[in-house]
């Protein structure tokens, strides 16, 4: 007799096709270009000239003096329709001769829509880099307390350096700098791939398991 095994060829497609809950919604903005690789050293006219165009405030300005002063000061803002809820976020900062490899802390000041994360950023310029006409790209891993705020479609970030900076001599009162590129990530679901069974996947599997063991079963010969 014919080896039956019509429903186990048409049941297990069925039962293995399984769906994946994976993240699709996240948020991916940045304002101006990476011009130049993190811990490279272009001189001073060559990030100036590479920046040329962008927008403000990553058009190869240069912010501040190290010897006359000011001290380096911008802001930028993200703006981006609503999210809910925000599970994650992030700020990668392309930033140029901000000499965080002088004695003390250089950042003076960083805020995002009015929360400080001065301590945060600055602990992130310590970890490395920071010399004289370096251009450095950290990455900010944004604090849950951010979450509601980012949420709102609008990220508006204010960043102060203060001295001592590098020069030529020694460490100098001021400290300027100018900004090559920032990007900023929302991460607006859950990216953990989870299996999901298909409606009605307990029943399926059962025909399954039945088309499994009739595929099994030849009836005696006479």
């Amino acid at each position: 007799m014919q080896n039956v095994s019509i429903g186990f060829r048409f049941v297990v497609p069925a039962v293995l096709s399984m769906v994946a809950q994976i993240a699709a919604a996240d948020v991916s903005l940045t304002l101006g270009e990476q011009d130049f690789a993190d811990a490279s050293t272009p001189t001073t006219g060559d990030f100036l000239t590479a920046g040329s165009g962008e927008s403000s405030p990553f058009n190869g300005v240069f912010s501040g003096s190290d010897v006359t002063g000011p001290n380096f000061s911008a802001s930028w803002t993200f703006s981006y329709a609503p999210q809910s809820p925000v599970l994650g976020a992030s700020l990668t900062l392309g930033i140029y001769d901000h000499e965080s490899a002088a004695a003390g802390n250089q950042v003076a000041s960083f805020k995002l829509n009015g929360i400080d994360l001065t301590i945060e950023l600055n602990s992130l310029f310590e970890s490395r880099g920071g010399a004289s006409r370096e251009d450095n790209v950290y990455v900010l891993t944004l604090p849950g307390t951010t979450f509601a705020s980012l949420g709102t479609g609008t990220a508006a970030f204010e960043l102060s350096l203060q001295g001592p900076g590098l020069g030529l001599f020694g460490e100098t009162p001021f400290n300027g700098a100018a900004l090559d590129f920032s990007t900023l990530n929302v991460i607006t679901r859950d990216v953990t791939p989870t299996p999901v069974p298909e409606p009605a996947s307990g029943a399926l599997m059962s025909m399954a398991l039945l088309g499994l063991a009739v595929t099994r079963f030849r009836a005696p010969r006479r």
